[in-house]
């Protein structure tokens, strides 16, 4: 029973980070070096590389970011380490001397949450939707011990795994000092329990992982069907300026089909293949077809995305065959 669990953690966790290479060179310094990009005014993001995890990158693939009003700050995501967190805080600072009263992370995956122990620290309000509090409890120490075991200690000494200490599943105004705040929760897209922020001064949308931009989308907890109808509602949404979880900022002239498209294509290659009755191991022979090839980390990506549904796909087959009724 041990063997199965540590097997269920092994997948879970490789979908989600990613097998990246276990070189032997370590970072040449242990700091991000994060420079806050002012994209309107107040608003900042500090982008990430669009890799997967390496030493060499310390999981430094997300853009995080800060919204600054006439009383207060509000973060968001808190990054993959503690030393990410302590030098984000440390880049805000500089920034502004304002207080940092709110933290939003938009959902629990390990390089936007692992960041959340040294932002409390900080007195800060951490605010996350209570599935996505959930899913960090249960999931959170063991993928982390997998991401450590991928970027190295170098990167990842005293970061401990820690939970939000507000939970939001409604709509809230949050008031920076004359700059409203809005955090949206949406349920089953990407993660049971994503939070979208939206800086109405600005019209700058923060989508988290419910958009990718120029990246191939990771699905560990994803709903493909009900993330499609998110990015819909995202789509109407009267933003200017969009801020994705990972890739390069979309203004409003720019659809979101570069996650729409690569999604629908996940999804129809895995029905498809299912349905022919071919195998896990002949569907990831696929040659990944033009524009979804140009997609940064789409090798791996696709492979780990064609074993998540591989498995949703044939419980769902085994459920509804009439043999289990």
């Amino acid at each position: 029973m041990i063997y199965c669990k540590s097997l269920i953690f092994f997948f879970v966790a490789t979908v989600l980070f990613g097998l990246s290479h276990f070189s032997g060179v370590e970072a040449e310094t242990t700091r991000y070096k994060l420079e806050p990009d002012m994209i309107a005014s107040g608003v900042f993001v500090f982008w990430g590389k669009q890799e997967s995890f390496s030493r060499e990158n310390g999981a430094n693939i997300v853009n995080t970011g800060f919204i600054v009003g006439r009383d207060a700050i509000l973060a968001i995501d808190t990054g993959p380490t503690r030393l990410y967190a302590e030098e984000m805080i440390e880049a805000i600072k500089a920034v502004s001397p304002l207080p940092i009263r709110h933290a939003v992370v938009t959902h629990h995956h390990g390089d936007h949450a692992f960041g959340i122990q040294t932002f409390k620290k900080n007195n800060i309000n951490i605010l996350m939707h209570p599935k996505a509090k959930n899913l960090l409890a249960e999931e959170g120490a063991v993928l982390f011990g997998y991401l450590e075991n991928l970027i190295g200690l170098d990167w990842t000494t005293g970061t401990e795994v820690d939970l939000p200490t507000s939970l939001l599943e409604k709509e809230r105004m949050i008031d920076l000092g004359q700059r409203p705040v809005l955090i949206i929760p949406y349920e089953g897209g990407h993660t049971p329990g994503d939070l979208v922020i939206y800086d109405i001064t600005s019209k700058t949308l923060f989508a988290g992982d419910l958009v990718f931009n120029g990246r191939a989308a990771t699905i560990p907890h994803a709903d493909i069907s009900t993330w499609l109808d998110h990015l819909d509602t995202l789509e109407k949404q009267d933003w200017e300026s969009l801020i994705p979880g990972h890739g390069p900022l979309l203004s409003k002239n720019q659809a979101l089909d570069s996650t729409r498209t690569y999604l629908a294509f996940l999804r129809e290659t895995a029905g498809a293949a299912i349905s022919r009755g071919t195998t896990l191991a002949e569907i990831m022979t696929t040659v990944i077809p033009s524009p979804f090839d140009q997609l940064a980390t789409v090798n791996s990506e696709f492979l780990r995305a064609m074993t998540t549904l591989f498995r949703q796909l044939e419980d769902e087959q085994f459920k509804s065959s009439p043999s289990t009724k």
